[in-house]
């Protein structure tokens, strides 16, 4: 009996702590969007962006950004995930906003 007993609560604790562990990863990801702002230089299946600094960067689009509003030579801020320069894999624009200027 203590056996079947002492079964139960570590398989209650297991997942217990498998439950808290997906709960951070979803935070960790809503907390790792980025912002930069510049000119959309390339439009195709994906973005390329022409920062102040004369620097290219390319990004995928996320499933929400609406494509059909953007044309090259807009001027936007890119609401991003992931890394800035990193191919594999590429930084996926979350967002996409016109800013004036």
């Amino acid at each position: 009996m203590k056996k079947i007993v002492t079964l139960l609560l570590t398989v209650c604790l297991v997942l217990s702590l498998a439950a808290c562990g997906g709960e951070k990863k979803q935070a960790d990801e809503a907390e790792d969007q980025k912002t930069i702002s510049g000119v959309v230089n390339q439009l195709g299946s994906y973005l390329v962006l022409l920062d102040s600094d004369g620097e290219y960067h390319i990004f995928d689009f996320g499933e929400d950004v609406d494509q059909s509003s953007l044309e090259e030579g807009d001027r936007v801020t890119v609401t991003y995930t992931g890394t800035l320069d990193n191919e594999d894999p590429s930084p996926v624009a979350v967002a996409v906003s016109e800013t004036e200027g």
